[in-house]
């Protein structure tokens, strides 16, 4: 490698190749295939051994099952148990990812508990999107959005499930979860816990009773996306505090 005058390094052609072969092989099925298979294995296996309680999800089922698409909003910290947080018996629910490959990942976990999943890409058109959640939608499909993805700042709230509320008319539900055992995964961004076998588990689910205007402004869209996130960090601590925790775990 050489260094310009302007300081930038002349990476050779010959590195460049290799690089996209080496992307191209990790982006391959055989890879990012067995690798979410692998995952999804474990989730079930530790999330098997845990005993849950489930608080408001009878709720949410019925309101499901009656023909209502919801959407689902959780922080990214709290996705590691979340693919039990939905049973594919209610309804269609698609997953909102990112299209890099951790999110590819996320989705392809997401798959093989049944449901479905979106990518979003930076490129794509806000307005693209937003029509595809109101087609989906006027086919009863739930979404479910970590709303601080995917890159973060972690617990800070998008105003996308605002938006998308006011799009389809569906319900906004939060959702969060805890368990006693755990860690928390090394160099993420959001403190992502990952279950221990063992011990008890929390899953909650909460109607957010608050009505999302046709028209909004940019002042009623900030105070509505900072009540979401207020009222997702309290779900979040109220999950904590019922397995004995003190504080937020992330």
């Amino acid at each position: 490698m050489k260094c310009t005058r302007t300081g930038r390094v002349n990476v050779p052609k010959y590195a460049k190749r290799i690089r996209r072969r080496v992307e191209s092989v990790l982006d391959s099925e055989a890879i990012t295939g067995t690798a979410t298979t692998l995952m999804a294995r474990h989730i079930r296996r530790v999330c098997s051994r845990i005993d849950w309680t489930h608080v408001g999800r009878d709720d949410l089922a019925a309101e499901v099952r009656s023909g209502q698409p919801v959407i689902m909003a959780l922080w990214h910290g709290r996705l590691a148990v979340a693919p039990n947080g939905w049973d594919p018996d209610w309804g269609r629910l698609c997953v909102v990812t990112s299209a890099a490959r951790p999110g590819r990942m996320v989705g392809g976990v997401m798959q093989r508990f049944g449901l479905e999943t979106m990518p979003m890409r930076d490129r794509k058109s806000n307005t693209a999107t937003s029509l595809q959640v109101a087609r989906m939608a006027r086919d009863g499909v739930s979404m479910g959005f970590a709303v601080d993805g995917p890159e973060g700042p972690a617990r800070i709230a998008k105003s996308v499930p605002i938006d998308w509320a006011r799009l389809t008319g569906c319900p906004i539900w939060l959702y969060s979860n805890s368990v006693e055992r755990y860690r928390i995964l090394p160099k993420v961004w959001d403190n992502m816990f990952s279950p221990k076998p063992g011990g008890r588990g929390v899953m909650l689910y909460r109607k957010w009773e608050v009505e999302v205007p046709k028209r909004l402004d940019d002042s009623t869209r900030e105070c509505l996306r900072q009540k979401l996130q207020d009222d997702l960090d309290a779900l979040s601590l109220e999950a904590d505090r019922m397995m004995g925790h003190p504080d937020r775990i992330n």
